[in-house]
């Protein structure tokens, strides 16, 4: 239902790690799709690319789709087009809201993904920029992937304190674009929204016997994956990455950040609050060869 093998399939297109699992069928694209693709978010994810030593060689979900035929693949494969990549493509990582004639960009970019094959249109509204679109602008893009016949995939709003909103937010955008829905990874996060679950899926019941196409999925671990960056708030990303490594520079927005954090309040999705520390917090991956040795520590072995 979620993968995010849309870069390693170019690396090995046989997608071994998922075929050892029997996996034969994975659907991309949370968020930041891999495609529309233009320079600017190519020089911006570009540690992205050389990670994973690929090229970026293509600027629609076309061509993308086309590379993988040429070269072959190992499994059936799928992707939605990202609301986050639209919006990058047409406003950047900043925190600003488009104009009609933007908006009207973005719609075209769904479009064009949709007439190229996408499933539909998704989001992961925890992580900048996403954080930033309102409402309106997510109905807007999800009516025009309802148009092809598409469905609203999302890593919602919040998946802890405020999952109650954030799921009044999804099952809108399904009614008002007149699109199905599918909720992604369903969790309650966080030690005050334990044994809150059965709350959760009745309120998909009930829209669902109201007649909202709504469906939900889960992973069957207690684990989740993400970059270290995504602990810190909303504002201090507004303008990417090389800003908000500015920001963390500065002692007093340092201060800031911390100091929010270690909060448990605020309007946004607190992760830091959802875990029980430093210990619970693995490195997978790192990018510096000179990091390389705190891969598969936690952060509290690196502190030692």
């Amino acid at each position: 239902m979620l993968g995010q093998s849309e870069l390693s399939i170019l690396v090995d297109p046989r997608l071994p790690s998922k075929i050892f699992q029997g996996i034969t069928t994975e659907i991309t694209g949370e968020g930041d799709s891999v495609a529309p693709l233009n320079d600017a978010i190519a020089r911006s994810d570009r540690e992205i690319f050389a990670h994973y030593a690929v090229t970026p060689d293509w600027r629609t979900l076309r061509q993308f789709l086309a590379r993988l035929e040429k070269q072959g693949i190992g499994i059936n494969f799928a992707t939605y087009v990202g609301a986050t990549r639209v919006r990058r493509m047409v406003l950047g990582d900043g925190d600003r809201q488009p104009t009609a004639e933007q908006l009207d960009r973005m719609r075209a970019l769904v479009e064009e993904a949709m007439r190229a094959g996408a499933m539909g249109v998704s989001t992961a509204l925890e992580y900048a920029p996403a954080p930033y679109a309102t409402t309106d602008e997510l109905i807007a893009l999800a009516r025009e992937a309802a148009r092809y016949g598409g469905i609203y995939a999302t890593h919602m709003r919040s998946e802890g304190d405020g999952l109650t909103s954030a799921l009044d937010e999804t099952l809108r955008i399904g009614r008002e674009a007149g699109i199905p829905v599918e909720i992604w990874h369903l969790k309650t996060a966080g030690r005050r929204n334990w044994g809150r679950m059965p709350e959760i899926v009745a309120k998909i019941a009930a829209a669902r016997a109201s007649g909202t196409d709504v469906t939900a999925d889960t992973y069957a671990y207690t684990a989740w994956y993400n970059d270290l960056s995504a602990f810190i708030p909303p504002w201090a990303h507004d303008g990417g990455n090389a800003r908000l490594v500015a920001r963390l520079r500065d002692p007093a927005l340092r201060a800031r950040i911390r100091k929010e954090l270690l909060s448990a309040s605020g309007n946004w999705d607190n992760e830091w609050d959802e875990i029980p520390g430093p210990q619970a917090i693995l490195i997978g991956v790192v990018h510096k060869a000179s990091l390389q040795p705190l891969q598969g520590k936690t952060i509290a072995e690196t502190m030692r």
